[in-house]
């Protein structure tokens, strides 16, 4: 990643849309972007302590089979703490494409 991406956060995926925004189109991106997007850090506390980060990545069904399967008898529960920064950044990633086609959605 280049600049852009380091100081404001951003996804590689989106980088080179964000470069052709407007400084209005870049402001109402970050904003939203930061409002949408997940921690890795914070899901990560969550997949550890309490099992729920699949819920905040917008999987609810495998959430439920996850809690009724006791976290798959605990060998699931292990196995998301490597899965969890994985969806963490994917769910960003469609975050921020989203937002990025809601913009050029709007400019036509």
């Amino acid at each position: 990643g280049g600049m852009n991406t380091e100081m404001h956060g951003i996804p590689a995926v989106v980088e080179p849309f964000f470069k052709e925004l407007s400084e209005k189109q870049r402001m109402w991106f970050l904003s939203e972007y930061h409002r949408r997007s997940r921690s890795v850090g914070l899901m990560m506390v969550l997949a550890f302590l309490f099992p729920i980060q699949l819920f905040f990545l917008g999987r609810v069904g495998l959430a439920i089979l996850f809690l009724l399967t006791g976290g798959g008898f605990f060998l699931w529960y292990v196995v998301e703490w490597f899965l969890t920064p994985g969806r963490v950044r994917a769910y960003n990633n469609a975050a921020a494409l989203a937002l990025i086609h809601h913009l050029k959605a709007t400019a036509e």
